[in-house]
């Protein structure tokens, strides 16, 4: 039995397609005390919550804590970017949650790799040992492997049009310039929609040709999408989406940071497996199209397995199965010490 809590959104209907229960809470720990208990009571009906690190959802952690009895707080976010977006409220509040999900015995924190669990524990002060990885996964098994013939020509930027995903959109337009001044034929494609939708407007219609670029709405068929490109721009689980197709990927990172890196085997544990990785970045375009064009079949299909292997959803599964497991063993020994310790 699997539920979801949480405002209506576009992933609703193809959980329940999946045969989860979408139980629509709007806001979180707000509404009458009959409407808090309902949703409480919908959570102490399952063997684990999971409570997203996120403004507005992170307060939700210890009362589904209580209820459930065990709980998971998954962390997607670097905590540079919490500091950067929200105010010092939320930021502490981030730090009460994250802490209690170390130290309580029913509980773990779920980091996205080795990188992220540094920072994280760096920022928070909290132990790294405390915190457990879930990788960032995609469904390898219905990603169909057909790298793509002859020199890439549309280079796509798919992405959410926001202020923290500008790099994107800033590294696929130098790209696209680039090539462009280099007399090769190139037509840039940005994808997606968001508040940052003008400004991402602003800086093709000043940096690019009118007729070499164009913005599309975020596709219905996302993965349909990455397969129609050449070459890909991105960040995240669109790297890892890309790489398993067997499209060239050029991986921007931070907002604040500029320039990219070729995805290949050899970096892949740093530009992919983890998203908060620190690969060594290059801010020369027209270096990241020779790296591209380099970039062959035994190195998109090496890619694929590495996606495969770390990345997949049975490896996220397995390494979710292991985290639970090891709060469920915490809770018991805690259980046990608290019997025996009684008078």
């Amino acid at each position: 039995q699997a539920t979801i809590c949480a405002p209506p959104g576009p992933l609703a209907e193809p959980a329940r397609r999946a045969g989860i229960e979408v139980v629509p809470t709007e806001p979180w720990l707000e509404g009458t005390g009959a409407e808090r208990g309902e949703l409480w009571r919908t959570v102490a009906a399952h063997d684990v919550a999971v409570v997203h690190w996120e403004q507005g959802v992170m307060e939700a952690f210890g009362p589904a804590l209580e209820s459930c009895g065990r709980a998971a707080l998954a962390l997607h976010q670097s905590p540079r970017a919490l500091t950067r977006w929200f105010g010092e409220t939320t930021v502490a509040t981030a730090r009460s949650v994250l802490e209690q999900a170390v130290a309580e015995e029913r509980a773990v924190a779920l980091v996205r790799g080795a990188a992220h669990r540094r920072k994280v524990a760096e920022a928070f002060e909290v132990p790294e040992a405390g915190l457990r990885v879930l990788p960032a996964s995609v469904d390898a098994r219905a990603l169909p492997f057909e790298p793509a013939a002859g020199e890439p020509r549309e280079l796509l930027a798919m992405t959410r049009l926001s202020a923290e995903k500008a790099a994107v959109v800033g590294l696929a337009i130098q790209l696209t310039a680039a090539r462009l001044a280099a007399g090769g034929a190139c037509r840039l494609t940005v994808a997606g929609e968001g508040t940052w939708r003008d400004e991402a407007i602003g800086l093709c219609e000043e940096r690019l040709p009118a007729a070499s670029w164009r913005i599309e709405p975020a596709p219905r068929d996302p993965v349909g999408r990455l397969a129609a490109a050449d070459l890909i721009v991105a960040q995240g689980v669109t790297t890892l989406e890309a790489a398993a197709l067997g499209r060239p990927v050029v991986v921007a990172r931070a907002a604040a940071e500029e320039g990219g890196v070729v995805l290949t085997p050899g970096r892949y544990d740093e530009a992919a497996r983890d998203p908060f990785g620190e690969p060594r970045l290059t801010t020369d375009p027209d270096r990241l199209w020779r790296e591209a064009a380099a970039v062959d079949r035994d190195d998109l299909r090496g890619l694929r397995r590495l996606v495969e292997r770390g990345n997949s959803i049975e490896a996220a599964s397995r390494a979710l199965d292991g985290a639970l497991a090891a709060t469920g063993r915490r809770g018991l020994r805690g259980l046990l010490r608290r019997a025996f310790s009684q008078p």
